[in-house]
């Protein structure tokens, strides 16, 4: 519509909405005739900036984004919920699991006992009859201590189980904590004389009276002392301290609450010399289940992941703390533990009379008790001699037993030790399990086979590593045969006899060769068969030298005289200058099979002096003369 301007000549026009007008002027009478024809210019009114096409656009991105985070929200809550509920059942079908292995190793654990039991009375029986004496007192004495510990293994399983349903009870008693510990001590102090570890007390000479429950307590020291004997090096030291501590002493170790009403307290701590624990898994090694794996040479190497658990689970239940950490002088761990002594900490019902333990029905084996022979008895010098390895002395011993009657035994309770002992002596076989502390079996076995003066020995590995798997692993190391214990005694005498004739054979083959193309293929390993190949040439290059001797050979093969000796001594029996001896008598006897030199030439090629020396070294070689060897 058109607006009379009047005499305004000005057009004001405010809150246009943003767009394209047309604004148009015309100049009329004052009866509105046209005078002139009406004008128009086009004006653009701009849109606001918060009304801008591009200002739209980021509040639909907006509004899309906040639609979005809802959404994802929304998802994440339910993703989430539906995780928790599946990490829940998994839980609880894990706890079911758990329950039911708990349940049945408990009650297999229950059904041990009645034949354990069976087993451990006529054992003792027969332990304390005078009439049986000898290598059969010495199984029995095996039996007998087995026996035991199976027990203590059974019972260490349902308590387990008690552990895992909260129905485990503590009963405490006042004894003499000093008198029960020492006892307990004397029970290592055996296996440690045997490894060679020197066993220490501090605080053991007096009285001191504690209500403690045998049981708890004899469990809790079993464990630390049993670690503590495993994981110590042979010339290592274990010590044993005990010590009264009040509150405050106490405190500065441990985090004591308001629950701790005692004001003494028992501290007993065990440490040893030689491997550590990493200081990030002190805490973690009293997790149930849990073990130190992948780690370096020299730190603990822990079995089930059940004993410390099981060891700070007693300990609790005893109203007591426990703990690990490494050794004043930073070379072996030190676990030490604390119990209160007074009645006060104990509820009535905590409380009873002293009471007889479990395995009291096994009488200990006293140390003076001598039940094995001595390494060198009826042994002589031309018997084969075996390494046995095992960090099981109660294996040692029955391996021992077993095969001393017919072989030189040596026995090491480590990887590292039986090492050191193959660079002393060399044996003529192996023995050895594969789950030990430190370097393993496999990794054992592993190191021989690629030491160029050991890999011709004959490796056994015996272990309860049963699998098809373990066995592979353990062929793949280059061990020569795999036992799985439980072992039949019948067949590991075979096996070792079998192997030990093998390596005698092959000893004959090579003291008649002249060179390793004649051989089998199969007859050597590679590293073997390259370096009697080496010898071979050296000897056939030098062989109408008569000043050749050892010195030279080792610089012309570049090895030690040490290795060399060992080497060549071990594959043919017999040292370096009497096997290249034999070597030239053999090459004579070719030659002589050939007719092409006179028995004076030959003599001459194979070094000899004189003819004399040749011809009677011929003859005791062969029992013949030259002469009477080149008419046959």
């Amino acid at each position: 519509d058109w607006i009379d301007a009047g005499n305004n000549h000005e057009a004001y026009y405010a809150n246009l909405p943003s767009g394209k007008y047309s604004f148009k002027v015309k100049i009329t009478n004052n009866d509105k005739s046209i005078i002139e024809a009406e004008d128009a210019i086009q004006v653009t009114v701009k849109p606001a900036p918060w009304a801008t096409w591009w200002a739209y656009s980021i509040y639909f991105i907006i509004a899309a984004g906040i639609i979005g985070l809802f959404i994802s929200i929304y998802l994440r809550i339910r993703s989430e919920k539906k995780l928790a509920q599946k990490a829940e059942q998994e839980k609880e079908q894990e706890q079911r699991v758990n329950k039911m292995n708990m349940s049945f190793f408990a009650n297999v654990s229950h059904e041990f006992r009645t034949p354990l039991t069976m087993i451990a009375g006529p054992v003792n029986q027969l332990c304390n009859n005078p009439e049986i004496s000898g290598d059969n007192k010495a199984l029995l004495f095996i039996v007998q201590r087995s026996v035991e510990r199976m027990l203590r293994l059974v019972n260490q399983l349902m308590d387990f189980h008690k552990l895992e349903n909260d129905t485990i009870k503590l009963k405490v008693s006042k004894i003499d904590i000093i008198s029960f510990l020492q006892q307990l001590v004397e029970v290592y102090r055996t296996n440690a004389k045997e490894k060679g570890i020197t066993l220490n007390t501090f605080g053991l000479e007096d009285s001191l009276f504690a209500w403690v429950d045998e049981d708890k307590m004899d469990k809790i020291f079993g464990n630390l002392m049993s670690n503590a004997l495993k994981f110590t090096p042979i010339g290592g030291c274990i010590e044993v301290h005990l010590d009264l501590v009040n509150r405050e002493e106490a405190g500065l170790c441990f985090a004591l609450t308001e629950k701790d009403k005692d004001v003494q307290f028992i501290q007993i701590s065990v440490s040893n010399t030689g491997q550590t624990i990493p200081d990030n898994k002190l805490d973690k090694i009293f997790e149930r289940y849990y073990q130190i794996t992948n780690q370096n040479e020299g730190t603990y190497n822990w079995g089930t992941g059940i004993g410390l658990y099981y060891a700070r689970s007693l300990t609790q239940i005893h109203h007591g703390y426990i703990k690990a950490g490494k050794s004043d002088n930073g070379q072996g761990v030190v676990f030490t533990f604390i119990l209160p002594i007074n009645d006060i900490s104990y509820e009535e019902n905590e409380r009873s009379k002293r009471q007889k333990s479990q395995t009291d029905a096994f009488p200990l084996i006293q140390e003076k008790t001598v039940y094995m022979k001595n390494e060198d008895s009826e042994n002589t010098e031309k018997q084969n001699s075996i390494l046995v390895i095992d960090d099981d002395t109660e294996v040692v011993h029955y391996l021992k037993t077993l095969l001393s009657p017919y072989y030189k035994i040596i026995y090491r309770f480590d990887a590292n030790s039986a090492l050191q002992a193959l660079k002393e002596d060399a044996p003529d076989l192996i023995l050895s399990d594969v789950v030990m502390p430190g370097k393993n079996g496999y990794e054992f076995c592993r190191e021989i086979k690629e030491d160029l003066q050991l890999c011709h020995i004959p490796v056994i590995l015996v272990t309860a590593k049963a699998t098809v798997q373990n066995q592979v692993e353990g062929l793949n190391t280059g061990a020569d045969a795999y036992v799985t214990k439980p072992f039949d005694p019948s067949y590991l005498l075979a096996l070792i006899s079998s192997l030990l004739r093998n390596r005698e054979k092959v000893r004959n083959l090579l003291g008649r060769a002249t060179q390793t193309d004649k051989l089998d293929d199969n007859i050597l390993s590679p590293q073997d068969k390259s370096f009697m190949t080496n010898l071979y040439q050296l000897m056939e290059n030098e062989l109408s030298n008569p000043e050749l001797d050892v010195a030279r050979m080792t610089e012309m093969l570049k090895i030690s005289r040490t290795k060399f000796y060992y080497k060549v001594k071990g594959l043919t029996g017999e040292n370096p200058s009497f096997f290249f001896k034999t070597y030239k008598l053999n090459r004579a006897a070719e030659l002589l099979v050939e007719g092409k030199y006179t028995v004076s030439e030959i003599a001459d090629l194979t070094g000899f002096s004189t003819l004399s020396h040749f011809s009677k070294s011929f003859k005791k070689q062969f029992g013949i003369t030259p002469s009477e060897y080149n008419k046959t």
